[in-house]
C-alpha cells in the first residue's frame, strides 16, 4: 500500500497555492471492498473518496482527488485538470 500521510497537505500530491472553492468538496463511501479492507487495517472507520475543487496557484481550475479516514489521514491523493463536483453558472 502506498504512504499514508497525516493531513491531505501534507501529501506530495498537493499543489502548491491550492484554494479550495465554497461548496467544491464531496464526500462519498469508497465502492472497492479490497482497498476499503486495506484502509481499515490502517485506521479503522469510515473511509471516504473525496473530490476537492479549486484553484492551483495560476488561476487554474483543478479538482483533487483522495481517500481520507476520519481522522484526516489521506490516501492516494491525486490532482485532475477541471473540477469534479462544482459547475460553472451560464
Amino acid at each position: 500500500m502506498k504512504r499514508i500521510y497525516d493531513s491531505v497537505k501534507r501529501a506530495p500530491g498537493y499543489p502548491q497555492g491550492f484554494k479550495s472553492v465554497r461548496n467544491g468538496t464531496k464526500k462519498v463511501n469508497i465502492e472497492g471492498k479490497a482497498l476499503l479492507h486495506e484502509l481499515r487495517k490502517v485506521e479503522a472507520g469510515h473511509w471516504k473518496k473525496v473530490y476537492k475543487d479549486g484553484f492551483d496557484s495560476e488561476g487554474n481550475e483543478i479538482s483533487l482527488h483522495y481517500f481520507e479516514s476520519p481522522s484526516g489521514k489521506v490516501f492516494n491523493v491525486k490532482t485532475k485538470s477541471g473540477w469534479s463536483v462544482s459547475r460553472k453558472k451560464e
